[in-house]
């Protein structure tokens, strides 16, 4: 169907709009309320959020009197508007944002007759009788089924919107984000340590190259790789040579791997009693055992919040006002490095830890030493204090 008014965008603009209007509306005079409203500011470029009678809330943005792209449009609510004025911003920087509280009225009282809107002639009354009554029939068959879903629609819309309870929200998403932050009990990790304790330096002419294990959900899944160093060695020898629970890999002519995985807590950070500060036994204990290591970092406390969640319109829900719901929660990295038999001094009790990775490699002819090893560890992770 073709419209049935149009508007010119104003002396300036190249630009216009139109609009399909029922019958009975056309009786009285007809404005566009975004033009009237780009008459009002004939310079510069302004936006703003208007609240309807009717609940709805209209975005509307002009610049130099035209009506501005994508900046006439009507919104359920006024998160979503808001939403929509942001991202005009963003993609128009220049824009003032002013107050809508009194644009209606003004646009009531000063309205514009180039805003007016004016009829196209569809030359309707020029066709026979016959012709109009088949497009009117044609037409009400294609309107039928969305206009019974836009009656329907509406009347969805006009009920009551149940009320949502954004405290209840908040606590379920602060628990699921922590019960997704997985935190490694001090056994767990000498398990791990123990395993690498049990990989040989060279196997039937393989000698080992690195190793590494990485923790997942429920386990740390490790590796250890080896290079071929004799030309009778074969791949064969690496899998007979294999602990019990482990397997070997080819990778390459010159290279396999063992595999092998350690059972872990399965613990997440929902479950773990949080301390308000580091305890002092473990930063006195770690500055003690930092003689046995080469290297060890303790970096400085990061803000750490989970992420806000939505409603049903897809709108972050504001901060909780609830007290304790949202817990003041900050992280340090801690790294260390050194031999690998000083991981088996370390004290780490009472303190929530996440450790992402123990890394392992060999260093030939460094000099045995407190700190210093052919067998070098790295140790990784994260920990978790409340404030």
């Amino acid at each position: 169907m073709r419209a049935t008014h149009y508007v010119a965008g104003g002396l300036r603009a190249a630009a216009g709009g139109c609009a399909r209007i029922g019958r009975q509306a056309r009786r009285a005079p007809l404005y566009a309320a975004a033009q009237a409203y780009a008459h009002l500011h004939p310079d510069g470029a302004v936006a703003c959020v208007v609240a309807l009678p009717d609940g709805h809330h209209w975005l509307v943005a002009a610049q130099d009197g035209a009506v501005l792209s994508r900046a006439d449009r009507l919104y359920a609510s006024a998160e979503a508007a808001s939403l929509a004025l942001r991202e005009l911003c963003e993609l128009r920087p220049a824009l003032r944002v002013l107050d809508g509280a009194d644009v209606l009225a003004r646009l009531q009282q000063a309205l514009d007759p180039a805003a007016r809107l004016l009829a196209v002639d569809t030359r309707w009354e020029g066709l026979p009788w016959p012709v109009r009554a088949f497009v009117l029939g044609l037409a009400g068959v294609l309107a039928l089924p969305p206009l019974w879903h836009h009656i329907a629609a509406s009347r969805d819309a006009g009920r009551p919107a149940a009320a949502i309870d954004a405290d209840a929200i908040w606590r379920d998403a602060v628990h699921a984000w922590r019960s997704g932050l997985r935190v490694h009990t001090p056994a767990e990790l000498h398990r791990v340590v123990r395993s690498l304790y049990g990989i040989p330096l060279a196997v039937k002419g393989w000698r080992l190259q690195r190793a590494q294990c990485v923790p997942d959900a429920a386990a740390w899944r490790c590796s250890a790789y080896f290079e071929r160093v004799l030309p009778q060695a074969t791949h064969d020898d690496l899998v007979g040579a294999a602990p019990a629970g482990w397997h070997a890999q080819f990778e390459a002519l010159g290279l396999s791997a063992w595999h092998w995985r350690v059972p872990g807590a399965g613990m997440s950070l929902a479950s773990q009693p949080m301390r308000q500060h580091l305890p002092r036994t473990f930063i006195s204990d770690l500055q003690r055992v930092a003689l046995a290591f080469t290297d060890v970092q303790l970096g400085p406390l990061a803000p750490l919040a989970p992420p806000a969640p939505r409603d049903a319109g897809g709108v972050p829900l504001p901060p909780p006002e609830g007290p304790g719901i949202l817990p003041p929660l900050r992280s340090r990295t801690l790294s260390l490095t050194g031999p690998l038999r000083s991981f088996g001094v370390l004290a780490l009790e009472g303190v929530a830890t996440s450790w992402s990775s123990l890394s392992l490699r060999l260093e030939p002819g460094r000099p045995a030493a407190l700190a210093a090893s052919v067998v070098a560890a790295q140790l990784q992770g994260t920990i978790y204090e409340q404030h």
